[in-house]
């Protein structure tokens, strides 16, 4: 499950990629604030992922199940509500951007919300 978990967040980092490579071409073309959101939500984008990824195999790790069984005690109990403040912020952030960006940006967003369904549905079987 845990080689599952790091091949489905391939796709959302690689849109993340994909959208700072837009954004750092596309930089000078922008106004100030509009950069300066920019690259503040490209970096909660970043750092949603990374907690996404650290609470699903900090869940999985402490047997966490869809079935309805809780899982253990772990970080990942620590972790819901940053990963879901920052997500949130991140999409907020993404209508700000301009461009390829905004729609990679928001591509990662669906891809982010596939990723959670599809662990679960995989944890099922």
């Amino acid at each position: 499950m845990y080689v599952a978990t790091v091949i489905l967040f391939l796709l959302p980092s690689l849109l993340l990629t994909l959208s700072w490579k837009t954004f750092i071409r596309d930089q000078t073309a922008l106004v100030r604030w509009r950069a300066g959101i920019t690259t503040a939500t490209l970096l909660l984008a970043l750092s949603s992922t990374v907690i996404h990824f650290a609470w699903n195999i900090s869940w999985l790790h402490a047997g966490g199940s869809p079935h309805g069984m809780g899982a253990g005690p772990g970080v990942w109990m620590k972790l819901g509500r940053p990963l879901l403040w920052t997500f949130a912020s991140a999409i907020l952030g993404a209508f700000f951007a301009k461009g390829k960006c905004r729609l990679f940006l928001l591509g990662w967003a669906g891809s982010m919300y596939l990723v959670f369904q599809l662990i679960y549905i995989f944890q099922m079987e």
